[in-house]
Formats: structure tokens, sequence, C-alpha cells
């Protein structure tokens, strides 16, 4: 494919005063794929597709499981979360809609100033953010149940607020109605549903880098860890096309209602399940950064066209290479 000026200044910016840049882009237009692998010194690149941690793109992943039990009246979209968590206080808690747009009131973070401290102790031994995932080991199940019952809130929708610990609470939720808990449940339908074969939770060995050029460890997740729902995926951009061709070619039909609006977003955009919705153009999407890492993922639902976008440094403009194409090259 040739880009457009607009998106050759976009790969430009991303190279621009980094060294190790590794960036894969899989484009699925008129159901033709190609991929573009381009080296450190912004060449095309031969060899195997590489597996990136994806991050926050693991969301969509965590909503269509929970779509799919939706379809089997396994879960109810409308019922609060303590129709499915024994053990809570009797009071108001958020419906399972306003966890997967985040409007339940949850805040972006598990934590709070005892919980952080030791956190930032330990990032700052092992090199930053960067280098450590924060959601390790914290919280576990009972920590979970602690915040949401510490977190008292209205019946009401609350304004657009990122949230991994509401989608967390979510993907446990959809997890206890695999039977099998999220990590397996989600693994299981991946491999059997989905039919991905280089998407997985979990680990994967890739070096990243960040700010300053330093290589960087992929952030390890463990299987009891309860924000794994929110970015613990691990994939190829030839996947993640593979996941947006399943969201558009009614070979699961629940997973339309993901991309029906459900509530407010930010910007120019409204929320599905997980998916951002754009106002002006057909498009869902939704970005991930996993420490030194970056994706993103945007599918046009009129054409069927779509953009897998994943790089190795962590907060840089993966979104707006993959918007760049959708909007300029399709």
């Amino acid at each position: 494919m040739i880009f457009s000026a607009s998106t050759l200044a976009e790969i430009d910016k991303l190279y621009k005063g980094r060294k190790h840049v590794d960036l894969s882009i899989g484009i699925l237009k008129s159901g033709n794929r190609e991929y573009i692998h381009i080296d450190p010194d912004g060449k095309p690149k031969d060899g195997p597709m590489e597996i990136y941690p994806v991050g926050s793109i693991c969301k969509l992943f965590t909503a269509s499981l929970l779509a799919k039990y939706l379809s089997l009246g396994k879960l109810d979209l409308k019922a609060p979360i303590n129709r499915y968590i024994e053990g809570l206080p009797d009071r108001y808690y958020p419906n399972l809609e306003r966890l997967a747009t985040h409007t339940s009131g949850f805040k972006t973070q598990p934590y709070n100033f005892l919980t952080t401290l030791p956190f930032l102790i330990k990032m700052n031994r092992d090199g930053g953010l960067f280098h450590t995932n924060p959601f390790r080991g914290y919280p576990d199940r009972d920590g979970m149940i602690k915040i949401i019952k510490d977190t008292v809130l209205e019946d009401k929708e609350y304004k657009f607020v990122y949230s991994n610990i509401g989608m967390s609470i979510l993907g446990f939720i959809a997890g206890e109605a695999s039977g099998e808990g999220f990590w397996d449940g989600l693994t299981k339908y991946i491999k059997e549903d989905l039919g991905l074969e280089n998407t997985f939770l979990g680990n994967v060995e890739m070096t990243g880098y960040d700010r300053k050029d330093n290589p960087c460890r992929c952030w390890q997740w463990q299987k009891e860890d309860v924000i794994a729902p929110a970015g613990a995926l691990n994939s190829t951009v030839d996947d993640l096309l593979s996941f947006a061709v399943k969201n558009i070619d009614g070979s699961l039909p629940y997973l339309a209602q993901c991309h029906e609006i459900h509530g407010p977003c930010e910007k120019n955009a409204m929320s599905g399940l997980a998916w951002r919705l754009e106002k002006d153009i057909p498009v869902s999407w939704h970005t991930g950064a996993a420490g030194a890492f970056n994706a993103y993922l945007g599918l046009n639902r009129e054409t069927g066209d779509a953009v897998a976008v994943a790089v190795n440094y962590g907060l840089v403009n993966a979104e707006e290479i993959g918007f760049s194409i959708l909007r300029n090259d399709m």
C-alpha cells in the first residue's frame, strides 16, 4: 500500500528521535490483507509476525466474552453487579452496561494513598512505570471486593471516566459466567470462538523502549491478577484483523451489540461495549498501552475495512497512525 502524505507524516513523527522502533501495521481493505513491518531504520523488513503486548485492547475481548453470555441469557446488561458478586452490602451498585462504558463511577485505577506508596517505591526501584506492571498482584480478589464495598455510588450514569478497575470487575463477572474464571474462560473463548492462534493472556518476550531509548521488559502478568481483563493481552496485527472481521462479518451475531451506542465517551466518540464509536465516521476503535508498548485497532463498520498498529514504544502515536490510514488511505 502507498500511504498518503498524512500517514507518512505520522510514521515519520514516530521515528523521529527514536533509535529502536519496531512498527507493525496490518490493513484489511476490500477483503484483502496487507502487512507492513518497519525496522528501526524506517525500512520494510521480512520475518515472522511479531507478538506484541496490546494492553487495553484486551478490554474489547473482555466485552466480547460479556456479549456471549448476554446472548446466552447468563448475564443481564441492566443487572447490578451485586446480582453476580455475593457478600456485598445492601445498597445501589452500577449495572454491567455502566461498567462496559466507563460510566459506573469507579475511579480510573484501583489505588488509594495507602496502596500507592509501596507501589511507587517498588516502581522507582525497578526503573519506572515503563518497566513495572502496576497491576501485578494488586488487587487480589479480596482487594477487589474491598474496593467495591468502599466505593459508595449513586444511582446515575456518571461522566465517562476510563476505569481499569471497573472493566476488571466486568471481566471477573464474565469469567464467573463462563464457569472457568476470567483467565481460563477468555483463553478458551479466544481459541474456540474467535479461532485466533497468536493471541493470549500473560507474558511475551519482546524488548520495548522508554522515552530515553532504554530497553524495557514487557509487563509481567499472572493468572490471579484481577486487572488482567483490562490489559493482559498479547497479539499480532494479523490476529487483531481477524478479530475485527469477527466483529463485522456476522459469524458471531452477538458481537454486533458491542458496536451499538450504550453511553457517552470522550472527545468525538460515544461508547459501545468497551469499543469507542466515532461520531463523524462509522468507525469503532480502541487503543492499548502496556508500559513500553502501544497498539491500536480500528474498523469501519460499513466498509469492513480495518487497521491494526503495534509498536515497541510507550506513549507514542499509534492511534494517530491508525486513524490516518482509516481516514486517508482506505
